[in-house]
């Protein structure tokens, strides 16, 4: 059995943040979860009524960027919950980050579909956020 690779990590030193990688990059103080975007690809029905044995014939449709949701720790009005009420209210596509503990950094555009607010009683409150992912992310390896 293969060792696992050496540059195989945690999460860790992960961010995420507005802006593309580099300059302009501006990362959340304290994200606690990133999940990056799932693309999908749609499916066409191509199916006719002399399609081979009576079954379905596909071709591969359009590809969904999908979505990117984050948690963070919360501090209302302030820091990320602020960068994300500001984004709404500006109603626009604006260019995100996600940069990876390595230094890849997967770059897209799109706005907040949701966000929220937790205030448990015995516990740290959070602040969320999930993002519409528009066109196609681009995913730049480490240097």
């Amino acid at each position: 059995m293969a060792e696992t690779n050496a540059a195989t990590d945690i999460g860790l030193l992960t961010t995420f943040g507005k802006g593309p990688s580099g300059v302009g990059y501006l990362p959340f103080a304290e994200a606690t979860e990133i999940n990056p975007p799932e693309s999908a690809r749609d499916s066409v029905t191509f199916t006719h009524h002399g399609s081979p044995d009576a079954h379905h014939e596909y071709k591969p449709g359009l590809t969904d960027g999908g979505e990117v949701s984050i948690t963070y720790n919360l501090v209302p009005g302030l820091y990320d919950d602020a960068v994300i009420a500001t984004h709404l209210a500006s109603r626009i596509v604006e260019p995100w980050c996600i940069v990876f503990p390595n230094g890849a950094a997967l770059n897209f555009r799109g706005f907040a579909t949701a966000h929220g607010r937790a205030t448990p009683l015995d516990d740290r409150m959070t602040g969320s956020v999930t993002f519409k992912v528009t066109g196609k992310p681009v995913l730049t390896p480490a240097a």
